[in-house]
């Protein structure tokens, strides 16, 4: 992967200069250029981050599915309480752009980045290509329950992205089965998405290695045995080189996996009193 950063008064354009004509052949030579780019909205949660989907034109004419995060300027006050809380991420567009391409070149399963941009006034976005012909991890695993070959197989793709993930120092902190993408048809291959708040560490300290096996766990609960278990444990180990004997990790990664159920059950709660 060849990247590319463009610096001018108007702000930061980075490239994946495999996507540089595709980028050119839609009008996009600019940091506004980019951010100004014809979306759908898919995803507002947030007034302060967006994701729309966008359909680029190829040369060749066909259509390439896409999808944009733009962010906008963090309010003084976050950014004052950021501060104070001595907070090191700055969890936008450029981040997750730098966080993807960390991915792709430690051979750990994404989406792919085409371009990102940060604006004068702090806005900034990213743009990454579409993954398609995928089936989300928490729809497929139900459906593997008479199937143990291949519920292994995906169980063992899992804990084999998550330990490499892990082990060059990183943590999703959202790490819920919604957003693991698997390509049936690449013999159930595992893609993480919505790296937005990914943290990075020269050493992965131990909380963040339980929050994300502890959201994985809860998320996976009701479609699972001691042995499916056993199997993500043994696997993840091996490729987080980490010893398969860590029963202190399991017991942490249990405690946390109840407290994170029981706190969705207050939200729901409160939902449900809310609504009536």
């Amino acid at each position: 992967m060849k990247l590319e950063a463009i610096k001018d008064k108007g702000g930061m354009l980075l490239l994946n200069d495999a996507y540089r004509e595709l980028l050119e052949h839609n009008g996009i030579f600019t940091p506004e250029d980019l951010w100004n780019i014809n979306s759908e909205s898919v995803k507002n949660i947030l007034k302060e981050r967006g994701t729309g989907r966008c359909m680029l034109k190829s040369a060749s004419g066909s259509d390439v599915e896409a999808y944009i995060k733009r962010y906008q300027r963090i309010p003084f006050r976050e950014a004052l309480k950021n501060i104070l809380c001595l907070k090191p991420y700055k969890f936008d567009g450029i981040h997750e752009w730098n966080v993807i391409v960390v991915f792709h070149f430690s051979d750990i399963n994404t989406m792919e980045p085409i371009a990102a941009a940060r604006l004068p006034d702090g806005r900034n976005c990213n743009l990454t290509l579409g993954i398609t012909n995928y089936t989300r991890a928490q729809e497929l695993l139900p459906r593997l329950k008479d199937d143990p070959v291949r519920k292994n197989r995906l169980i063992r793709n899992v804990a084999e992205l998550t330990g490499r993930m892990h082990a060059n120092g990183m943590a999703h902190q959202d790490l819920y089965l919604v957003h693991l993408f698997v390509k049936e048809d690449e013999d159930d291959k595992v893609y993480l998405i919505d790296l937005q708040r990914t943290i990075a560490q020269s050493r992965l300290k131990r909380r963040w290695r339980v929050k994300d096996l502890a959201q994985l766990l809860f998320s996976s609960r009701n479609y699972i045995d001691d042995a499916d278990i056993e199997l993500f444990r043994k696997t993840y180990a091996d490729c987080a080189n980490i010893s398969s004997n860590n029963t202190a990790l399991l017991r942490a990664v249990m405690k946390k996996a109840v407290r994170i159920q029981a706190h969705d059950e207050r939200r729901r709660k409160r939902l449900k009193l809310g609504n009536d």
